[in-house]
Parts: C-alpha cells; sequence; structure tokens
C-alpha cells in the first residue's frame, strides 16, 4: 500500500499527508461529507481518488461507500459478524430519527440528503412510538453527542423562544445504520414496564450498514 500510496501523490501532485490525514478522519469518524464543516476537503479527495481508497480500506477489511448524489463518503464492516450494539434507549432513538427522516424525505422536505428537525420533536415522537417518558436531559444531550459523533446528527442552534430545543439535521447515514430489515426489526420490539434505560439491546446487522461499537 505504501507504493500506492506513493504512485497515487505523484500523480494527483498532492501531498503523502493530505491522504493519510483523510484516511484517517475516516478511520476515526467513518464518515465525511461535503456538508458538513471541516469534512469537505476529506470527502472531495476520497471522491477524486475512490480506487486508491477503495484498496486501502479493503485491506483494512472494510468497504468505502461513496454516495455522490448526497455528497457523503464512509467505511462501512465487510464481515458479516459485524453488529451494532447500543442501549435500548439509543436504538430507539435511532428509529425515531429514521422515521423522521423518511416522512421529511417523502414531503420533499430535504436540502442535499439532510433533513431538518429540532429536539422537541424527536422527543414528541419518542413518546408517542414506545409509550414511555423521554429520557433525563443529560441522558439525552450523551444519546445526541453519540450520534453527532457518528454522523447520524448535526446539531444546530437553540431557538431564541426556547434555550432547550436544538436544531437538528438528519443525515443520510441514518439510512445506513437503520436498514429497511433493522427498520422491521425495530418496529416490532415493544418496551416492557420492566424495561430501564440501562438495558442493552444487541442487534446483527448485515454488512453495508454502519457498526457502532462503544
Amino acid at each position: 500500500m505504501l507504493k500506492e500510496l506513493k504512485k497515487v501523490s505523484e500523480e494527483s501532485g498532492k501531498d503523502v499527508k493530505e491522504f493519510q490525514h483523510t484516511a484517517n478522519f475516516l478511520l476515526a469518524n467513518q464518515f465525511a461529507s461535503a456538508y458538513k464543516h471541516g469534512q469537505r476537503k476529506h470527502y472531495l479527495l476520497i471522491e477524486s481518488y475512490q480506487d486508491y481508497f477503495s484498496r486501502l480500506f479493503e485491506a483494512l477489511g472494510m468497504k468505502l461507500y461513496v454516495n455522490e448524489n448526497e455528497r457523503l463518503s464512509g467505511v462501512l464492516p465487510i464481515e458479516k459478524e459485524a453488529f451494532l450494539r447500543l442501549k435500548a434507549d439509543e436504538t430507539l432513538f435511532l428509529l425515531v430519527l429514521r422515521q423522521l427522516y423518511e416522512e421529511k424525505i417523502e414531503n420533499f422536505e430535504v436540502d442535499n440528503g439532510f433533513v431538518s428537525t429540532h429536539t422537541n420533536a424527536i422527543l414528541e415522537r419518542f413518546v408517542q412510538l414506545v409509550k414511555r417518558d423521554v429520557p433525563n436531559e443529560t441522558r439525552f444531550k450523551d444519546i445526541l453527542t453519540l450520534l453527532s459523533r457518528h454522523g447520524v446528527i448535526i446539531r444546530g442552534k437553540a431557538f431564541e423562544e426556547d434555550a432547550k430545543n436544538i436544531m437538528v439535521n438528519i443525515t443520510p447515514v441514518v439510512r445506513l445504520i437503520v436498514t429497511e430489515a433493522y427498520l422491521r426489526q425495530l418496529e416490532s420490539f415493544t418496551v416492557s414496564d420492566e424495561d430501564t434505560e440501562d438495558d442493552d439491546m444487541s442487534n446483527e446487522v448485515d454488512s453495508d450498514t454502519l457498526s457502532i461499537s462503544e
């Protein structure tokens, strides 16, 4: 791979460190979007040199994902053993986000693959969907931080009239995590009175989905 790196660097006229930096960024963050601050340069490099990055990540047991329409790139697990392990409330918030995303798409309320909502709407849908109280403020912030770190959402500013209500952009990554099969699995999941926020839900997912591991 070092020879390939040197070759693509010479052919492109770019410094080797640019390719290394972008590869490290994707390994650390899993996704890069041309529409997200600080990620555009990584997406553009990957888009331009997909063959190189595809071979690089394949050697590491990963598959390169590039969607030029949504200007989104990322790395996905190849092995079937890859799994998503989240706590029950985290998993259910993923379902909420996927449902909100699809509704916005159907209503053509989409901008470059991103759809806008806010935290109050997310919490309201959570209550409607799972028939349980929303998590406390600290826990909800932790969940948002987790989903933001893995590119599922981009948090925006708070509303002036309600500082606790924050603008949220849901990214196309949610479709990669919550596939149709996984969506059906989640929709059949019901939370009993004995379930708590500390319960774990372990779900095996197909190789074309994102693996989040904490």
